[in-house]
């Protein structure tokens, strides 16, 4: 199982390596926030996710130190936003820029949005 996944890596252990990876990603979960799987949306815009990642340990050379997403939950369309501060000014026009052009764009209203209220 092990054998020639990486070209010139030898694996010398017996150990298995089946599900590295899924405990890997949990491994670096702090918080698991939404576990109400029940609901479905039936339509785009139904629900939309929002989350603002940041503080980057190193600054890009725009001075970027933050960067939002959000997510249509029904159509997974994305859009990423990078930020250079996440004052409640900044993140609130851009959330509004999304609304209004989603709305525009897809003649529906957004009914519900969901935020990612951790300690990042």
């Amino acid at each position: 199982m092990a054998e020639n996944l990486v070209d010139g890596l030898n694996i010398c252990s017996e150990s298995s390596i089946e599900g590295l990876y899924k405990d890997c990603v949990y491994g670096k979960h702090t918080i698991y926030p939404y576990h109400n799987n029940k609901s479905r949306e039936k339509e785009i815009l139904e629900c939309v996710y929002v989350d603002i990642w940041g503080l980057c340990q190193v600054q890009s050379a725009r001075g970027v130190l933050y960067f939002m997403i959000i997510i249509d939950r029904f159509s997974s369309y994305q859009t990423v936003t990078f930020l250079k501060s996440k004052l409640a000014e900044v993140t609130l026009n851009i959330f509004k820029s999304f609304y209004t052009e989603a709305e525009c764009q897809t003649r529906k209203r957004l009914k519900q949005v969901q935020l990612d209220i951790s300690r990042e």
